[in-house]
């Protein structure tokens, strides 16, 4: 078995994947410090009973990670508790070129959606990625990564008008809208949030597809992508496990 993992600004989002791709077994928690990769084995050891699947069952790490400090903690599980070899996913270990002035700046993240679209649906496409940022990573038909947009995500807009504002409550994005026109005060932040940046993606993706003189395949992914997705008229697939998917491929295309 694969182990995947994607380490985010807010969450942390694993996969196991049998050899033949099958995904097995798929959990998450707070991205969080830790003081020694023994407590990131135990939590993760925890998640792996829940699934029945021990540790040494684990036959390769591959991790997409956002927060420096914890990707020496994920290396040293890795080789010390389950598996020699670990894949760290970055511009030199994704197969695709990175057309960008400088591409060790770019997102392993958004990197290993770009190589995931490109396997799954070829170019050219555009990834939206819904995560604690929302990112939009171009692809060209020939699968080069040329870069793309980031803006705001959901969740740190509704955190943002909690913190800042005196009357406004924090409110629970679980469910969409009931329309435009809020009624409430909670379903009037709904609305802004999530029509608003539904609108934000259309305009966002009509610009970079001018950019890209092509007219690309539009991929949702991320945590709150549900919600936006269904509201919006320019994505046509929603692939919520693209990045842990597309770890998995790098994995198996570092194997030949």
């Amino acid at each position: 078995m694969i182990l995947t993992v994607d380490v985010g600004n807010t969450s942390t989002v694993c996969g196991i994947f049998e050899e033949s791709g099958c995904l097995k077994a798929l959990f998450s928690f707070k991205t969080e410090p830790v003081v020694s990769p023994e407590e990131l084995t135990l939590r993760l050891k925890g998640f792996l009973d829940l699934y029945g699947i021990k540790l040494w069952h684990i036959k390769g790490l591959s991790v997409s990670c956002v927060v420096p400090p914890l990707l020496n903690w994920w290396t040293e599980v890795g080789k010390k508790w389950l598996v020699r070899e670990v894949l760290i996913a970055d511009a030199d270990t994704v197969g695709i070129p990175v057309k960008l002035r400088y591409p060790s700046e770019v997102g392993a993240d958004r990197l290993v959606n770009a190589f995931a679209g490109w396997k799954k649906f070829g170019g050219p496409l555009i990834i939206v990625d819904f995560g604690t940022a929302i990112t939009f990573d171009c692809v060209s038909k020939d699968g080069e990564y040329l870069g793309g947009a980031i803006a705001p995500g959901l969740g740190i807009s509704v955190d943002s008008l909690f913190k800042y504002t005196a009357k406004l409550p924090k409110i629970d994005l679980g469910s969409p809208p009931e329309g435009a026109i809020g009624k409430d005060t909670v379903s009037a932040i709904k609305s802004g949030v999530i029509y608003g940046f539904a609108g934000l993606t259309d305009r966002l993706v009509e610009l970079l597809s001018a950019e890209m003189e092509a007219t690309p395949s539009v991929i949702a992914t991320g945590g709150l992508a549900n919600l936006v997705a269904p509201f919006s008229r320019t994505i046509k697939k929603l692939e919520p496990y693209l990045t842990l998917e597309g770890l998995y491929l790098l994995w198996k295309a570092s194997k030949g």
